[in-house]
């Protein structure tokens, strides 16, 4: 899985000047400059807005005694989506613009929870019940236990 790293660094960049190019060559390259930066800027604003209210619910969370998975969750993804934003580009923008959106956050929450929960049964041992019997060889009875 290592190998997913290296492909992604020397892809994204690639395709995010790709990308620009076909939609430069198509509103021309000031406007394609102009829309990634406010695209950005639109983003991160989003973004200022939705942390600070994951951040109050994670605080309601812990006050009533819960684990705020859910929170913490939004946090990374928001985290990410900030990030995606900062790079330049119409594909990380689109990405992280993605990340915003509370919905498909919770249907990623629940995606990812799910597949941790079939990894996590399909790691553990199978469990087998016997009934066994205990032989004291100095008395020779049988003892069941």
């Amino acid at each position: 899985m290592a190998w997913i790293i290296p492909i992604v660094i020397i892809a994204l960049p690639l395709t995010e000047v790709a990308i620009f190019v076909q939609i430069g060559g198509e509103i021309g390259f000031l406007p394609a400059i102009v829309l990634a930066v406010l695209a950005g800027i639109a983003g991160l604003a989003v973004l200022r807005r939705q942390s600070f209210a994951t951040l109050a619910r994670a605080r309601e969370s812990i006050e009533a005694d819960e684990v705020p998975v859910a929170e913490v969750f939004d946090g990374v993804c928001l985290l990410l989506a900030g990030v995606m934003l900062l790079i330049p580009g119409f594909l990380t923008d689109v990405l992280g613009a993605l990340l915003l959106v509370p919905a498909l956050r919770r249907r990623l929450r629940a995606s990812l929870g799910a597949r941790a929960r079939r990894h996590r049964r399909a790691g553990q041992p199978e469990v087998i019940e016997v009934e066994y019997r205990r032989v004291d060889p100095t008395d020779g009875e049988d003892r069941r236990d």
